[in-house]
């Protein structure tokens, strides 16, 4: 007999449907086997699909399974606001701080309501980004940056996660980068790259502090519309550069993605702590529903 499990799609990091980064999310997953979830994931064509299941400890209230098309992935910023969208919308968490069980370790996540929208805040552990060990030059080629759009605002570094974060000197450049895909994917195999985020200064609105584009053909994802776990790092990497300021241990700032394929989102980012202690970084966003049914196996 077929098994019907309920699944969402909601556009992650915006107010409005058709923006920002669109996730998926498969309710009572419990019992799906990790073919069943690499079907799915694959069928959705999504850059991320959050699978919930019932926690396996006392001190979370979901366990989280993320899927790109092709494989799985330990964390997934905006995948996780998905499957918290979806919860919500089904009536299964109320407002204030959860803890859910993830492959990266339990994951607070606060539920912030507001007069215009619902903001979600996502806390992971966060390591401040290391000097970048690959080499720059078969990176930009494959990227397809000339050198001197390359910025000297910031060193080149790799995230914890395997993220090569990348300075430009302006909008203009990051908005007409078209990387050979092959080219980089390869790179990043070579070089235990995860993906790529070139960032710049420059943004489209004004008083946003940083607008950026994520590669990571080798996931089945040429480029990620709006990368939530890519801005916790980045947000060190920034306060370091001087780029957002701390004052008094406390810097925020609104991080811009995806405008380069139609699709704009907007992060809110909070950075506390710093000196002596270790830094917290929050990166916040809304959702909108945009398809909710069953799925049929």
């Amino acid at each position: 007999m077929p098994r019907a499990v309920p699944f969402l799609q909601a556009d992650i990091f915006t107010t409005r449907a058709f923006a920002g980064n669109p996730a998926g999310a498969v309710l009572d997953a419990d019992g799906l086997s990790d073919a069943d979830m690499g079907c799915i994931a694959a069928e959705m064509r999504l850059a991320g699909t959050c699978f919930v299941f019932r926690a396996t400890r006392p001190d979370a209230a979901y366990r989280l399974h993320y899927r790109s098309p092709t494989r799985e992935i330990p964390y997934s910023g905006h995948t996780t606001l998905g499957g918290v969208h979806a919860l919500l919308e089904a009536g299964r968490l109320r407002p204030g701080e959860v803890t859910f069980e993830t492959a990266i370790g339990l994951l607070p996540v606060t539920i912030e309501p507001r007069a215009d929208a619902t903001v979600m805040w996502l806390a992971p552990a966060v390591q401040s980004p290391r000097p970048l060990a690959a080499p720059l030059p078969p990176l930009l080629a494959a990227l397809a940056l000339a050198p001197e759009h390359l910025g000297r605002w910031a060193p080149p570094a790799m995230t914890a996660d395997g993220d090569a974060l990348l300075p430009l000197t302006a909008l203009a450049p990051l908005q007409a980068l078209r990387p050979d895909m092959p080219a980089l994917a390869a790179f990043a195999a070579a070089h235990g790259l995860r993906g790529v985020c070139a960032v710049t200064r420059e943004t489209v609105d004004a008083g946003s502090a940083s607008h950026c584009r994520f590669f990571a053909p080798g996931f089945g994802i040429p480029e990620d519309i709006v990368t939530g776990s890519v801005h916790s790092p980045l947000a060190l990497w920034l306060a370091e550069a001087g780029v957002v300021r701390l004052d008094g241990g406390h810097g925020a700032f609104t991080a811009e993605q995806g405008d380069t394929v139609g699709r704009p989102g907007r992060l809110r980012v909070e950075i506390e702590g710093g000196g002596t202690s270790a830094p917290r970084v929050r990166v916040g966003g809304s959702a909108v529903t945009v398809l909710s049914g069953t799925l049929r196996l």
